[in-house]
């Protein structure tokens, strides 16, 4: 934030009271105590975030993707919708490449892109050692059908002898 003289004005370091305890960390928690100087704004007890230490929102303008047509009425910034599923993300992340768009909420999408394709090939990779498996099995299978199927025809077979042996008597 500028002040009057056009200089930078510092924002403070908040830091939760009697943070030197261990126990509690430094991490900016509200005071709500009733005699809580910090509450009351005391000099020289610290200060508390307030809307007068914002930065300016120029440059920050983004635009937010939900589909592939939003991409193409992009500026210079995109951020990524989170109900987009992952295949269509991916796109978006292509697509974005090719136009040099720069994504805000995925700090390296070159990786992800490289992360996705390895858990594809991983995934193609365990789908073909399961259907390998299975073929081995129906192989198996097979072969104990045919041996019980040849077993099953000789005892027909023999039923039938008989049976011809008996009438014949």
């Amino acid at each position: 934030m500028d002040n009057k003289e056009g200089k930078i004005r510092r924002k403070p370091e908040f830091k939760r009271r009697q943070s030197i305890l261990k126990k509690l960390g430094s991490k900016w928690r509200r005071p709500r105590g009733l005699h809580n100087k910090l509450r009351l704004g005391k000099k020289g007890k610290g200060d508390s975030p307030r809307i007068g230490y914002g930065t300016s929102k120029k440059g920050k303008e983004f635009t937010l993707v939900k589909s592939m047509k939003d991409l193409e009425n992009a500026k210079k910034r995109i951020i990524i919708s989170s109900s987009i599923g992952l295949k269509k993300k991916l796109e978006i992340i292509r697509r974005s490449k090719e136009l040099s768009l720069s994504i805000l909420n995925i700090k390296n999408p070159e990786a992800l892109v490289e992360q996705v394709n390895k858990r594809t090939e991983e995934k193609k990779k365990k789908q073909s050692e399961k259907e390998k498996k299975q073929d081995a099995k129906k192989e198996v299978e097979e072969k104990k059908q045919e041996k019980l199927s040849k077993e099953e025809k000789e005892k027909k077979e023999k039923e039938e002898k008989r049976k011809v042996l008996e009438k014949g008597l």
